[in-house]
């Protein structure tokens, strides 16, 4: 008997053992939960203390300002208490010498508005500084102005947003057969619609116009986005011009950064190029409203006319974008052209076969002469403002005949407006079946004029020289 209980004794330690090992191995799971769950929580702590927007005092604000040779315009619906904190929190710089001041500290409400509008600026501008700095051909220092001046056919390194812009270019040049080509730069400069301001005293010959259309053809341009984002060109002396894409790039982008500082309620225009979403605030009644967007009457300007007048509307599109964001690219001939004598041409070339879109004596119009052309999506995560600009381009090139069945067959909704004469005393208009189909929109003349949109709106429809 002594020596069983000796035995029992002697193995009850073991016995005890495993308890412990489970309690340890417990304790130490819970520790490594717990710090699982602290880590998680300093990660996601910025968007929970993200400012949620205060919409019993919310304003308009409205600001512009110039990029890629024109204006930008931005309506922004926002309370300034909400706007004030995203500027204590560091969205962007405080100011640029670096004050670090906080905004809303022993200002009067009317220099926290104007502390609103400049970090609205500047949150604007910083964006379309970037996108500037990328794709200008009048910058020295441009990406596009290296990647030309190199007469390498090797891979040349670019930006991501370089990259995706050529991408996209090269993607509509495709599905449009070459009306579309960010590679006819060439013979852009040729006609004094790029960098080359020289005087353009003659219309180019012939030779002149096949030497360069030689150097013309997206075929001859690849984009890579990994495993480095580069260009490459087939021949030396290939040369590209962004400006018909590089816009709706930029409001795409300006909108993208409004929407992750959790401005919701906005338009942004560059040029003629749009996109808003969210509501509007009327400016009598205060009442959220959606956004209606004007198409400009197609008439040509005069040159040396001031470019600040208020342009005539045709149509409104109403729009419906409270949880998408809606955009709208519109090419026109009206702005930009050049008179060489009783000779008028516009800056829209025509890559396939080197000569302008549309050349005209004054004294001898046709009975319709392409006025414009609008690409409108009521989504842009599904079609952007960089494919609108682009489509909207290839679309004016094209023409309604070619453009129509076109746009049917791809599913797009496009407007043509063509007019009688430099006036516009009489506009014809063609749609696809999709704009029929998928726009809101009523011509200016047959719309209420009780109903019709505030300044805002107008403002945002002034469509320049575009490409």
């Amino acid at each position: 008997m002594a020596s069983k209980e000796t035995n029992k004794k002697q193995s009850d330690p073991v016995q005890s053992e495993e308890p412990e090992k489970k309690k340890g191995s417990l304790y130490g799971l819970t520790v490594r939960a717990l710090l699982i769950l602290a880590l998680g929580y300093f990660m996601v702590k910025p968007y929970l203390d993200r400012p949620k927007e205060d919409d019993s005092a919310r304003q308009t604000f409205k600001i512009r300002g110039e990029t890629m040779g024109t204006v930008w315009n931005a309506t922004i619906v926002a309370s300034p208490t909400y706007l004030v904190k995203l500027n204590n929190e560091g969205v962007v710089d405080k100011s640029k010498n670096g004050d670090k001041t906080k905004a809303g500290e022993g200002q009067s409400e009317d220099d926290v508005v104007g502390s609103c509008e400049e970090l609205l600026g500047r949150l604007v501008q910083r964006e379309l500084d970037k996108i500037d700095g990328l794709a200008s051909t009048y910058r020295a220092d441009s990406e596009v102005t290296l990647f030309n001046r190199s007469k390498s056919t090797e891979w040349f390194a670019v930006s991501e947003e370089l990259a995706e812009i050529v991408s996209l270019a090269l993607e509509v040049s495709q599905k449009t057969k070459g009306a579309f080509d960010v590679t006819v730069a060439p013979l852009v400069n040729l006609y004094r619609f790029g960098p080359n301001k020289a005087p353009l005293v003659a219309f180019p010959s012939d030779e002149e116009i096949n030497a360069l259309r030689s150097r013309v053809g997206y075929d001859k341009l690849e984009v890579r986005l990994a495993p480095t984002p580069a260009l490459r060109k087939a021949i030396p002396d290939l040369m590209i011009d962004l400006s018909s894409v590089a816009k709706g790039y930029a409001v795409d982008r300006v909108a993208d950064t409004l929407e992750k500082a959790g401005l919701t309620d906005y338009l942004v225009e560059i040029g003629g190029e749009i996109r808003c979403r969210g509501k509007k605030l009327d400016p009598i009644t205060n009442e959220a409203t959606k956004w209606t967007l004007g198409l400009q009457t197609p008439e040509v300007v005069p040159q040396g006319t001031a470019t600040t007048r208020v342009p005539n509307v045709y149509r409104y599109v109403y729009v419906d974008s409270e949880d998408k964001s809606a955009v709208i690219a519109t090419s026109g001939d009206y702005h930009n052209f050049i008179q060489i004598g009783d000779l008028r041409f516009s800056h829209f070339v025509d890559p396939r076969t080197g000569l302008p879109t549309e050349m005209i004596n004054p004294d001898d119009e046709p009975d319709a002469l392409l006025g414009s052309v609008s690409v409108v999506a009521n989504d842009s995560s599904t079609f952007s403002c960089a494919q609108a600009d682009a489509y909207a381009t290839a679309f004016f090139v094209l023409g309604e005949k070619e453009g129509i069945p076109l746009a049917d067959e791809l599913g797009l909704a496009v407007l043509f407006l063509s007019r009688s004469d430099d006036a516009a005393t009489r506009i014809t208009e063609s749609m696809s079946d999709s704009f029929k189909s998928a726009i809101n929109s009523v011509r200016a003349d047959e719309s209420d004029s009780e109903s019709s949109p505030q300044d805002e709106s107008k403002s945002a429809k002034k469509e320049r020289d575009k490409d």
